[in-house]
């Protein structure tokens, strides 16, 4: 289980079947755990990171007060959102 580990995991399986679920899952561990850390999701399309964004906004930031950040070659926000960011959502790009 991602929750009980500190190990890298690679996860591929069809779309709609949880995939982002066990990344929250993984993330709510950083959460508990490290709650200094921070997360970067990296989705393959910028509207897959808007899904994220429009979801998380209120699922994470106003819900538990996590910070999300988005980060894709249409949107960058200071450096300093970036530090105060508990979650990064980014696309693949920006870490060339």
């Amino acid at each position: 289980c991602l929750y009980h580990t500190n190990n890298n995991t690679l996860l591929g399986s069809p779309t709609g079947s949880g995939k982002t679920v066990a990344a929250e899952i993984a993330m709510f561990r950083v959460f508990n755990k490290y709650p200094d850390m921070k997360c970067v999701y990296i989705a393959p399309l910028k509207a897959l990171v808007r899904e994220r964004i429009h979801d998380w906004k209120v699922r994470l930031e106003q819900r538990l007060g996590k910070k999300v950040v988005e980060l894709t070659g249409d949107f960058t926000p200071d450096t300093r959102a970036i530090q105060l960011a508990d979650v990064i959502v980014t696309t693949p790009e920006k870490w060339d």
